[in-house]
């Protein structure tokens, strides 16, 4: 407590707002005759926003008389203590390298009282991850002036952890030493030393610690010190009635709070429950809604801090602009996103990098400036894709082996280029030279105009980021250079936590925290995020310093800022009292599902009205509670484009299931790209297959019965295929896939040498046809036909290397759905059973047969199809045959066809068949509650 006669205390009413108060405090002696000098007064209010509020306010009062302000040095109290620190002081970076240089040097086995166990590598990595720890427990111990060898000592008798604090004083003196060495003195060490003799203060006459009712213990130290020589003013905002509820540096004192009455008056009116953090928001967006120009009306506050962005979100969405007073973190920006993917490139010049890296909007703009208009990004990111998909190149450098190889990929070829020069600044072992040649090799073309807010913001950030590669560059040079990977980790924390301050828009609403609303003066004040843990704000669960441990040592407690929220929330409802409203929003869950409480400080009442709070507060979400029932924003308009006149057979069955998404595939060329594809998929795998078993039809080995012959043909054509399309070297899940593939080729070489032995010979392989369905041809390639040498008979033969083997009936028809209605040539009677067609493959196979040119006529009594299977058990390894494929089957798959060619031709792709396996839809993303309920679709005229 302060004893000295300069520190006096004053009280402001708490009947209306502070902030106007404060200014007639500090501008009490101003006669207004000449302009409002306060230049020799040092003010500490509770934040930095607070304290723009106080120099806006002092103007305009200053203003108001037709006078100039010199405004007073206005300082929160985390930059009281770091006022004018001494030019030795190392950075927050270099204090946490020392720490990591000295937890990696550490004999652990000395140190059993904090480090118990061994890691399992007294890495770096590890190493960095524990200082940051360790740079935690200094800051809450700078806020009391502590370092840790005084925590034994301060702790008193009885304390049970007294070695484990001298073992941590040990590891602290390293650190210092560390930096000693270099020169240096920690920057929490220079905090206190500076607390007892501030430097920089001696041209201030007076200080005056305004309404921050929870300021650091080390600052007011510092006032401590300034108020042995000049007075210090502790200006409290409530009445001088409650001098007895504060101590004398206008801390809420916990005896006199912790169990006072909050008055709310119609506290249901004023208190509102939410489904979650979206309702919560969309709540406070109604209410800016309301109004015609809500800033200065309406002030919103937040206790908890992740609400924010979805405001800011919810807020556009009513017309309502926000703005932040705290900034925007820059890892939010596209350059963070850029540098993170230099990062995972500088670690490893892997494909995936790659792709992250040219996704990066600002790499593309900077493919672009370097190669004209003649370049394409489309071009470029398609290819990428297609090089990903046809390859699965694992590295940067079979990328560009695979793209060198081929002429399909031209735009993919020339990006590339860039990218190896990159990986190549990057692939030194001075990450501050690399940092900086990668940036530049992106943005050599690039130019900039600073009139633009976006380029404005880039060269901002641009310019922080190299600040962030100095400051690296500075600490590696003090302590010693750092691995490449942990140098990137450690500047995109410090780059990604950094600030882009922005100009407030006119007419914003300001995203307030909790701690800043103090000085928030407008009339409606609504705080979302009123739930336990953020107000009352509480600290659970430190190993270093539990609630018992801070008491002892004069740490803030969870007393005292249950205290501090206390008075926080009977000042912001008081000033409000006579003019004005407060809203109280708390949710039920948290943005990430969690169960939330309300707060406390909601059941802080009379004892008579505690059962209806409690009632109240944990009632059941009612209907006007809960969020609204969901509903597309807009619905998506498909271009209309020309119905396809020729497609493949394959296609039938897309339309078959669904003729909408069939429209999507084959109308608008609409596909999936699977950015993270890192094996093979159903086709690959097939395509693969395909490739080997293609030579089975060779005139040198359609007549082989040597099961041994055709198994080594078979896996040579495959190794060959898998060298030309993914090289040498692949990654270790399509070896495992390569493998089954060759069990099952394997097997199916014993099935062909029986095949053969028994009179099917293979005629034809991947042959080619067209049929003409009105106005739609639909083509195709049958993948075998045999012909039986003694008679005479043909069969068509379709490969699966489906993970279970099919046959043909299933395929091709199944269940009437009861969700759809079915056109009438969808469908077909089997034995007395109506089914619906699923698949026209291989009767469409059947019906081009005439037009190959072999002498088959449109009979079947000759004819037979079927599946040859290749399943994962290579047990059911088999031909499986259509043995009771009629005529009125076939004529019945006919017109199938011919109804789906119609109906293709005339447009008509709709209705969509809701019942698609979400696993199986290209296109589930895009229809959230359903295809019908997300498209708005019209009907060709």
């Amino acid at each position: 407590m302060p004893t000295s006669a300069h520190i006096r205390r004053h009280f402001l009413a708490w009947d209306r707002p502070l902030l106007a108060q404060a200014v007639d405090w500090l501008a009490r002696d101003w006669a207004g005759a000449g302009p409002l000098d306060l230049s020799s007064t040092l003010v500490v209010v509770p934040t930095r926003q607070s304290g723009r509020r106080l120099r806006e306010a002092l103007a305009v009062h200053a203003a108001a008389r037709g006078q100039a302000v010199f405004p007073p040095r206005v300082l929160p109290p985390d930059a009281l203590i770091a006022f004018d620190l001494p030019a030795d002081t190392a950075t927050p970076l270099e204090g946490l390298l020392a720490w990591a240089h000295v937890l990696g040097e550490a004999d652990l086995s000395a140190l059993r009282a904090v480090f118990p166990i061994d890691p399992p590598a007294q890495t770096f990595s590890w190493a960095l991850r524990l200082a940051r720890n360790f740079v935690r427990l200094q800051s809450a111990l700078t806020e009391g002036g502590l370092f840790m060898a005084d925590v034994a000592t301060r702790a008193g008798e009885g304390f049970s952890e007294g070695e484990r604090w001298r073992q941590l004083a040990r590891l602290e003196r390293w650190q210092a030493e560390r930096l000693a060495a270099a020169g240096l003195q920690d920057g929490h060490a220079a905090r206190i030393r500076g607390a007892a003799a501030p430097h920089g203060l001696e041209g201030f006459e007076r200080a005056v610690l305004l309404g921050a009712p929870d300021p650091l213990p080390l600052a007011l130290a510092v006032l401590g010190t300034f108020a042995e020589a000049r007075p210090v003013d502790v200006v409290v905002f409530a009445p001088e009635a409650e001098k007895e509820a504060f101590d004398d540096w206008g801390r809420p004192r916990p005896e006199a709070w912790a169990q006072r009455e909050l008055p709310i008056n119609d506290f249901e009116s004023h208190v509102h429950l939410s489904a979650d953090a979206a309702a919560q928001v969309n709540r406070m967006a109604e209410l800016a809604g309301r109004y015609e120009a809500p800033d200065g009306a309406l002030a919103l506050g937040f206790a908890a801090s992740e609400l924010v962005p979805l405001a800011e979100t919810a807020l556009g969405s009513v017309g309502r602009t926000a703005f932040n007073p705290a900034g925007r973190e820059r890892r939010q920006e596209g350059l963070f996103q850029l540098l993170a993917a230099l990062a995972d490139l500088a670690k490893e010049a892997s494909f995936g990098a790659v792709e992250v890296l040219a996704r990066c909007p600002d790499f593309g703009a900077g493919l672009q400036a370097r190669f004209g208009a003649g370049f394409s990004l489309a071009h470029w990111l398609a290819q990428l894709d297609e090089l990903r998909a046809r390859h699965l190149p694992a590295t940067l450098a079979a990328a560009v082996a695979h793209a060198e190889r081929s002429k399909r990929y031209p735009e993919a070829r020339r990006g590339l280029v860039v990218v190896t020069e990159i990986a190549t600044a990057l692939g030194g072992n001075d990450f501050s030279a690399g940092a900086v040649e990668a940036v530049a090799i992106i943005f050599a073309q690039r130019k900039l105009d600073l009139q633009r807010e976006d380029d404005a913001a880039l060269a901002d950030s641009a310019a922080a980021w190299t600040d962030v590669v100095r400051q690296c560059g500075r600490a590696e040079r003090a302590l010693g250079a750092l691995p490449v990977a942990a140098a990137w980790e450690l500047a995109l924390q410090r780059f990604g936590e950094s600030t882009h301050a922005e100009e407030k828009p006119a007419g914003a609403l300001e995203l307030q925290g909790w701690l800043e609303l103090l000085w928030e003066d407008a009339p409606h004040l609504a705080i979302a995020g009123f739930n336990d843990g953020s107000v009352p704000d509480a600290v659970a669960g430190d190993v270093f310093l539990p609630e018992s441990l801070r008491r002892r040592l004069g740490l803030k407690t969870n007393e005292q800022r249950f205290a501090r929220d206390a008075y926080l929330l009977h000042a912001l409802i008081a000033s409000r009292s006579q003019a004005g409203r407060v809203d109280l929003l708390y949710g039920k869950t948290s943005p990430a599902g969690d169960p939330l409480r309300p707060s406390r400080l909601l059941v802080r009442c009379a004892e008579a009205e505690l059962p209806g709070r409690i009632r109240f507060l944990f009632r059941p979400l009612t209907a006007a509670d809960a969020q609204p029932a969901w509903s597309r924003a807009w619905p998506l308009r498909p271009r209309r484009v020309e119905p396809p006149a020729r497609i493949a057979v394959t296609a039938l069955r897309a339309y078959l299931q669904c003729p909408f998404r069939f429209y999507l595939r084959h109308g608008l060329q609409m596909g999936a790209v699977d950015a993270g594809k890192c094996e093979l998929d159903a086709l690959d795998f097939g395509t693969l297959c395909h490739a080997a078993l293609e030579r089975l039809g060779d005139e040198a080995w359609r007549d082989c019965t040597d099961e041994a012959a055709l198994r080594e043909l078979l896996l040579q054509v495959f190794d060959e295929q898998v060298r030309t399309r993914y090289g040498e070297h692949v990654a270790l899940p399509l070896v495992m896939q390569l493998e089954a593939a060759r069990q099952r080729l394997r097997a199916v070489a014993a099935i062909q040498a029986r095949e053969r032995a028994a009179g099917w010979v293979i005629a034809h392989v991947e042959r080619k046809f067209e049929v003409a369905f009105g106005h739609v041809t639909i083509s195709g390639k049958i993948d075998r036909l045999d012909r039986h040498v003694e008679t005479g008979a043909w069969r068509v033969l379709d490969y699966k290397t489906s993970d279970t083997a099919v046959s043909p009936e299933t395929k091709h028809y199944g269940p009437v759905p009861g969700d759809r209605e079915l056109p009438a040539w969808a469908m077909i009677d089997v034995g007395g059973k109506q089914r619906a067609w699923t698949d026209l493959q291989l009767p469409v196979y059947l019906h081009a047969l005439p037009t190959l040119g072999l002498g088959i006529s449109t009979g079947l009594n000759d004819v037979t199809c079927g599946y040859f299977n290749l399943p994962k058990a290579v047990s059911g390894t088999a031909i499986a045959l259509w043995p009771d494929y009629t005529r009125e089957l076939h004529d019945a798959a006919v017109a199938c066809a011919q109804g789906v060619a119609g109906a293709v031709a005339a447009g008509v792709f709709w209705p969509p068949n809701e019942k698609v396996k979400e696993d199986y839809d290209d296109y589930a993303a895009l229809f959230q509650r359903g295809a019908a309920a997300s498209i708005a679709w019209e009907e060709p005229a």
